[in-house]
């Protein structure tokens, strides 16, 4: 089932809904590659895009999954089951691995730290002990 979430106020609340996330360029997709999930960027104008905007990398060739060029591929990665497959895990671990080093859930609470307190924090919990989720508002909803 495919659900049109553009006007949904609270974005935290639509990732943890979604089952992938089907992007253009938009920054959520760092935040999305937390949960562990697959994402697929669409950039049918990727060209006219960078050339425009300009860009500090290279979507296409570092995407966190599948990427498509025009509406028929994206539909066809949908149809044939693509968008999950096991070269989609591999994109994304290598996104987060390079792009979320340092997000372990206490990125924030080590900066404050730092820069309020003073205090020197540790490293950052290795990737293999972290656990993929959205920390937060949405977490306390799961709570109640």
């Amino acid at each position: 089932m495919l659900v049109d979430a553009t006007d949904e106020p609270q974005v935290a609340d639509v990732m943890l809904a979604s089952d992938v996330l089907v992007t253009d360029y938009s920054a959520l997709m760092f935040d999305y590659v937390l949960l562990d999930r697959p994402v697929v960027v669409h950039a049918d104008d990727w060209g006219a895009f960078a050339a425009s905007r300009g860009a500090y990398f290279d979507v296409t060739a570092d995407a966190p999954g599948h990427v498509s060029r025009s509406y028929r591929e994206l539909a066809w990665l949908f149809a044939s089951g693509t968008w999950q497959d096991a070269e989609a895990a591999r994109l994304r671990a290598a996104f987060r691995e390079w792009y979320c080093e340092f997000e372990d859930g206490q990125a924030a609470e080590r900066v404050v730290r730092l820069l309020m307190l003073g205090e020197r924090g540790g490293a950052p919990l290795p990737a293999a002990r972290r656990t993929p989720g959205v920390r937060g508002r949405s977490e306390a909803l799961v709570e109640r």
